[in-house]
């Protein structure tokens, strides 16, 4: 039995993606009648916000039973909701990806094929609103032809000439049966080279009259996926609270569920849990007794997983277990929030929208008693501060945004750390050297086992990624390093649990103090469609904000599109000023494109004072041990003292 897929719907916000949505469910039988975005009248919208602000916020999967089945996912097209976007697509079998035959393919629609490959998702595109008199289809799909060349157009139907010719040209297997084809082998073939990204097939249409809806939902059907192995594992996909109840939603990654299973998670070895509930939203939230493989489904009584975390019947082995999934992007701003509220009523509330949705990454000053979270824009920050107010009945407003700044390293270095107070002792080195741009931290291992045991090797590899370590220019998170585990140094029985995560925090922290840093900070990817007497102006903002410009090619009679990279601290209150001159007429684009060094480092430092030897969370100094007690060594002395000796 084939496994049910997961379809997702993924466009820049006002491409009609919800409009597409409707269609899609009233073509496949699941409503009877369709609804209107801009009367708030549709099946996904009913959440209070979305009808008022007419944009969608959250993901929401619908159970569709239309020939073997599937779920439908619509997502948030704003680029300030990019991570609710990219969770739903961690959970995707297979993309829509939407176009306005008005704009073509956006900055934020090549964020979503850039995403789609990095998940290896198979995709196909609907070029939407063809029917409008400013509809240009050879200018969209152009635009499609200058991301990658495998976007080829279907027609009406997978027999359609053209369509095969270019599709033999992109894929051999195809090639060598293309002559000797049968109606079923092109079905089966389509169906392999769009699940293996051979071809990504273009439908042209309408969502809003129905026009090339039935050839996608055709399409749709003939991409079947292989059945899956027998074992019972899943993944949390989502964590939602709804009228006072809290759930969690899992995609059934293998065999099935019933309601009573009692599960297991490598996450949390010692615990055990049980399936209370299972059910799935139809036209109305319904329950079930057994979920299939491949399905998205509500259950109750997982409380303790969060999003990320994958769970089976039975104790499968770690080869089995799907990874962790990270967000490939990062929140770029910081805000403080305000409130008549205790910092301790905030933190309760804010750890239930934490877990809802990890990218907040809630952070609590203790000296000033003030609670920041991360945020991408101004839609979110509007959408959390209504939710707020729904959710916990009180006010709360934000601070102006703050840029989160990263550090990184210029040059190798060696970190010693040792930690050795009465009846304890650990010592460790590390060769700490600058790696790739967006890498992150990544570590390896030369520390032999004759030198230290495979437990205690383990145990310090897991302390260098258990918490965020903080550089010393400004003590923003360190990234794009790599760290290699050199040595360490166990005595019995004064090593205890405990001793190696003191002796590598301190030793990181000693090799950041030797190394010469660097600030880096994040730059956004624009995309600007102004009327073509406005360029001047908008590449001299461009240039006035230390932005780059890429070469201008792209231009009709009346726009013309600027693109290009700025950073992100200079470009704040740039969109303000944008709707301003162009009086709302003109499209910009910004996606956060990564950390890359600070244009103005001097600057920032000045402005964000930090001395890294007095904090004390953080510290570089290490613990020696002399007649009878430990006493603390300064990070500069730490190296002649330390016990390990490399060549």
């Amino acid at each position: 039995m084939n496994r049910k897929k997961v379809i997702g719907i993924f466009s820049h916000v006002d491409a009609g993606k919800t409009t597409l949505t409707e269609a899609l469910l009233y073509k496949s039988g699941q409503i009877s009648q369709l609804g209107n975005v801009n009367k708030g009248t549709t099946f996904f919208d009913y959440d209070p916000l979305e009808r008022k602000r007419g944009i969608t916020f959250l993901s929401k999967p619908i159970s569709v039973d239309y020939q073997e089945g599937f779920t439908l996912i619509d997502t948030p097209g704003h680029m300030d909701l990019t991570f609710e976007m990219e969770r739903s697509l961690q959970v995707t079998d297979l993309a829509i990806v939407l176009l306005s035959a008005t704009e073509g393919a956006t900055g934020y629609t090549e964020t979503i094929i850039d995403l789609c490959a990095t998940y290896q998702v198979p995709l196909m595109i609907f070029i939407n609103k063809c029917d409008l008199p400013t509809s240009n289809v050879p200018k969209a799909l152009a635009s499609l032809e200058q991301l990658d060349e495998r976007f080829i157009m279907v027609g009406n139907h997978l027999a359609t000439p053209d369509f095969q010719e270019n599709w033999a040209l992109l894929d051999d297997e195809w090639l060598n049966q293309m002559e000797e084809a049968t109606v079923d082998s092109i079905k089966q073939e389509f169906s392999r080279a769009v699940r293996q990204r051979k071809i990504f097939p273009i439908i042209c249409g309408s969502a809003a009259q129905l026009e090339g809806i039935d050839t996608l939902l055709d399409l749709l059907m003939e991409v079947q996926l292989p059945a899956s192995n027998s074992e019972n594992i899943g993944q949390v996909y989502k964590i939602l609270t709804e009228k006072g109840q809290r759930y969690h939603l899992i995609k059934v990654l293998s065999g099935q569920f019933s309601v009573k299973n009692r599960l297991h998670s490598p996450q949390l070895p010692n615990s055990e849990m049980k399936i209370n509930q299972l059910f799935v939203q139809r036209n109305k939230l319904s329950a079930i007794q057994t979920a299939q493989a491949g399905e998205i489904v509500g259950v109750t009584g997982l409380s303790q997983l969060r999003i990320g975390d994958v769970f089976s019947t039975t104790d499968v082995s770690l080869e089995q277990i799907p990874p962790v999934q990270s967000l490939t992007r990062e929140p770029a701003l910081e805000v403080q929030i305000v409130s008549a509220l205790s910092s301790d009523e905030l933190l309760s509330a804010f750890a239930q929208l934490e877990e809802e949705d990890p990218s907040l990454h809630v952070r609590y000053e203790e000296e000033t008693n003030e609670v920041f979270i991360q945020v991408v824009g101004q839609i979110q920050m509007d959408y959390i501060e209504e939710n707020f107010a729904r959710r916990f009945n009180a006010t709360i407003t934000f601070s102006k945004p703050s840029v989160l700044y990263k550090e990184t390293l210029l040059a190798p270095v060696r970190g010693n750390g040792h930690y050795e107070p009465l009846r304890h002792y650990a010592e460790v080195a590390f060769w700490m050297e600058p790696g790739v741009r967006g890498q992150g931290i990544v570590l390896k291992n030369q520390c032999s086992l004759e030198q230290l045991a495979i437990n205690y090797q383990k145990g310090i590899l897991n302390h260098l990624i258990e918490k965020t370590h903080r550089g010393v220019l400004i003590g923003a998170p360190l990234t794009d390093v790599t760290i290699t585990l050199l040595a360490g140094i166990a005595h019995h029985p004064e090593t205890k649990g405990g001793d190696f995560r003191e002796a590598t925090y301190r030793a990181v922290r000693q090799g950041l103090m030797k190394a010469t840093s660097q600030l880096l900070e994040p730059w956004y990817q624009v995309k600007i469609v102004v009327s073509t007497d406005l360029v001047g102006k908008v590449v001299t903002d461009l240039q006035k904000y230390k932005g780059e410009i890429a070469p201008i090619e792209e231009a009709d009679d009346y726009t013309t599109t600027i693109e290009g990279m700025v950073p992100v601290a200079n470009f704040l209150e740039y969109p303000i000023e944008f709707a301003s001159f162009t009086k709302n007429k003109g499209r910009l684009t910004t996606t956060v494109k990564g950390y890359y060094p600070c244009h103005n480092q001097a600057d920032v430092l000045e402005k964000y004072p930090y001395n890294p030897i007095n904090d004390l969370n953080h510290t570089p100094n290490s613990i020696f041990f002399a007649k009878g007690k430990g006493y603390d060594v300064t990070w500069d002395q730490v190296d002649e003292k330390c016990h390990i000796q490399l060549k």
